[in-house]
């Protein structure tokens, strides 16, 4: 799947991606107040960028909860951008940037936040590696890169054992099959699920410190690391 259909992909979910994430993952929201409240609250987050804004779901708690930050609300979908546009309103501070992760580049220790929600894994592993080196770069002296997001298990039997519990979980929130199916197509064109510990330790070869997994259900995680 190519950068196009995987925007179109995104693009048809548009005005029911909240619903339809919630029936897939019911923990959903609790994986994003994790992400929240595991940031330091000692540092000041004065420019911040979200990788992967969608509908805007994370986005208006980042908004909320740093009021007079300059945010970077960046994805691929124009037509999810647009909701989180109209979702978050027109503000100076805010900018809305259509734009592919591989692609992006910010200035040298001009950014003090970055965050993601279910976005890094559409990434293969070396395009990982090398955004988390690339945001390592953004960041400021003791910044911080926070993501959500879905990971392999460290064998295939305990990554089986995690799908199939997710799709308990999922059934019994009231997806049906069908979308199920949907998603697990996407996933099999376009996902690409690395295992947990390897990308903590690629953020660590990347130059973050103080890496950890803060929150953490089957598959899915919140993963934090500071510039050293």
């Amino acid at each position: 799947m190519n950068e196009q259909q995987v925007g179109r992909f995104f693009d048809s979910l548009s005005q029911d991606y909240t619903a339809v994430i919630e029936r897939c993952f019911p923990r959903y929201r609790e994986m994003l107040w994790a992400l929240l409240d595991y940031l330091p609250s000692d540092k000041p987050f004065n420019s911040i960028v979200e990788l992967g804004s969608g509908t805007g779901n994370l986005s208006v708690l980042i908004a909320r909860a740093f009021p007079r930050a300059t945010i970077r609300f960046v994805d691929l979908s124009g037509d999810s951008l647009n909701v989180c546009r109209s979702r978050l309103g027109h503000h100076d501070r805010f900018t809305f940037e259509e734009r592919d992760f591989r692609e992006l580049s910010y200035e040298a220790n001009s950014v003090d936040l970055v965050v993601s929600s279910i976005a890094v894994h559409h990434l293969t592993s070396t395009e990982k590696q090398q955004l988390f080196s690339r945001i390592n770069g953004w960041l400021s002296p003791n910044g911080v890169f926070s993501f959500a997001d879905q990971f392999r298990g460290a064998t295939d039997a305990i990554y089986a054992r995690h799908m199939h519990h997710w799709r308990e979980l999922s059934s019994a929130a009231g997806s049906s099959g069908e979308e199920w199916n949907m998603w697990m197509m996407h996933q099999r064109e376009h996902d690409h699920h690395d295992p947990l510990v390897d990308q903590l330790g690629w953020l660590a070869e990347a130059g973050f410190s103080q890496v950890d997994c803060v929150w953490r259900y089957l598959l899915w995680a919140v993963v934090q690391g500071s510039k050293q």
